[in-house]
């Protein structure tokens, strides 16, 4: 009985050392496979896996390593694609015209492309790392170039890189350019801001010429236009017979003579609005007393057709500091408007003070300027077109005197020159409202800050 228990024994240990042996190969080959994995990913393979159904702490370090394994294949994968998008940009930006600066949290030029560099009159290793202060100089570019820091989108402006400013002097000439700014981020962290400016001047000297013809060929027109309609007058009070078709074709040259004037004075009003060249006033106005002059003009003309012409000046938003000629020339297109669409009730202009957020310019409030009136209205499909040159709405609300369709385009024009915007609110059968926003700024706009409160 003790010689069977004794076997039994030896049988057991012998049993349970082989498998002490086996646990501790198949361990031993674990942690082999899991330095060669270890080794393979150093090397940037990212394919092999260890074997994770090893017991005790060699599975556990095999199911570690592998999911190392797999978050840095994922990333390796992500940096591939991220390196290809980077080839593909960088590729586009060496090929293309438009300049680009890249810069990083410091504001020193990490990316810049040929195109850039050209402009600049510097090579690529000048460029990089360097202070974009110290490479710009433009006033207007380091502003906008801050704009974009302070804003959640891409702002853009339209600069003129004047012979003055260094080194934007090639040739000795002014280059227009469209510039755009936009901050780069890296989830919530400021990473830089990108600048791609795009030479447009040519456009620009091209567009010019255009207003220029249009302004002399306007200023050419109103001499002979001026004696067609005194010679029709003078043969419409002169004491000479006419038979009716006499009198109709007489009639039909004065009405068509006087449109034809009517365009040419706003053909002209408009080369001027869009002329880059005009010196545009910021001189401190009185509301009241423009818009009481405004609406001097036209008490005959409603009186005629029982419309009521009213001025409301708010608290706070009597004065603006602006141009009178451009403002004048925005209200009396308004109320013209206004009183043409407007068979019976009111066209009133009022103004008041709009509280808005603070802007890197300085304005913490808005004066607005407007025209409403109680006539017609104009179909949700055309609002989008109205401030376009020449688009006019159906004739059939204004008859023969429907105007030129130049007015709102005069108005949009006059109110940017302005620094301001244009609204536009319409209702059928209801009334239409067209809003001019203005921003005060500081040094102008004391009393307006006052009258908004905190």
């Amino acid at each position: 009985m003790y010689e069977f228990i004794l076997l039994v024994a030896v049988v057991v240990l012998a049993l349970l050392a082989v498998a002490l042996f086996y646990v501790h190969r198949r361990q031993t080959s674990s942690i082999h496979n899991i330095l060669h994995l270890v080794s393979s990913l150093t090397r940037g393979g990212h394919s092999r896996r260890a074997d994770s159904t090893v017991p005790g702490v060699a599975g556990e370090l095999a199911r570690a390593v592998n999911v190392l394994a797999d978050e840095m294949g994922g990333r390796s994968a992500q940096a591939q694609l991220d390196k290809d998008h980077l080839i593909s940009l960088l590729a586009m930006l060496d090929h293309t015209n438009e300049i680009a600066i890249a810069t990083d949290n410091q504001d020193c030029i990490r990316l810049v492309n040929p195109a850039a560099a050209r402009v600049l009159d510097r090579s690529l290793d000048q460029l990089m790392g360097q202070k974009l202060d110290h490479i710009l100089e433009q006033p207007e570019l380091l502003t906008l170039y801050r704009q974009a820091f302070s804003s959640n989108k891409p702002v853009s402006a339209q600069i003129a890189l004047s012979t003055a400013t260094q080194p934007f002097t090639p040739g000795g000439r002014t280059i227009h350019c469209q510039v755009t700014a936009a901050t780069i981020y890296n989830g919530s962290h400021y990473r830089g801001t990108l600048l791609l400016m795009r030479d447009i001047t040519e456009v620009v000297r091209t567009l010019q010429v255009r207003t220029d013809f249009v302004a002399n060929a306007s200023h050419e027109l109103r001499t002979p236009l001026s004696n067609i309609r005194a010679a029709v007058e003078t043969l419409k009070d002169a004491d000479i017979p006419m038979d009716e078709m006499s009198k109709r074709c007489v009639d039909i040259i004065s009405n068509h003579a006087l449109r034809l004037q009517m365009m040419v004075q706003d053909l002209l009003d408009l080369s001027r609005t869009e002329d880059p060249r005009a010196v545009v006033r910021t001189d401190r106005l009185d509301l009241q007393l423009v818009c009481d002059a405004v609406m001097g003009m036209y008490t005959t003309q409603a009186g005629e057709k029982h419309v009521q012409l009213l001025v409301d000046i708010g608290s706070g938003a009597g004065a603006l500091p602006g141009d009178e000629r451009l403002l004048t020339l925005t209200l009396k297109n308004l109320v013209d408007n206004a009183l043409k669409f407007t068979p019976t009730g009111s066209v009133t202009i009022r103004s008041y003070i709009q509280a808005q957020a603070a802007d890197t310019a300085g304005a913490s409030a808005s004066v607005v300027v407007e025209v409403a009136d109680t006539g017609c209205g104009i179909p949700e499909e055309d609002q989008q077109r109205v401030f376009e040159r020449f688009y006019t709405v159906n004739r059939s609300r204004g008859g023969a005197d429907r105007g030129t369709g130049l007015g709102l385009a005069i108005v949009k024009h006059a109110v940017a020159a302005m620094g301001g915007q244009v609204e536009l609110e319409s209702e059928l059968n209801r009334g239409t409202t067209v809003r001019c926003v203005f921003p005060y700024r500081n040094g102008h706009g004391s009393e307006a800050a006052a009258a908004v409160g905190p």
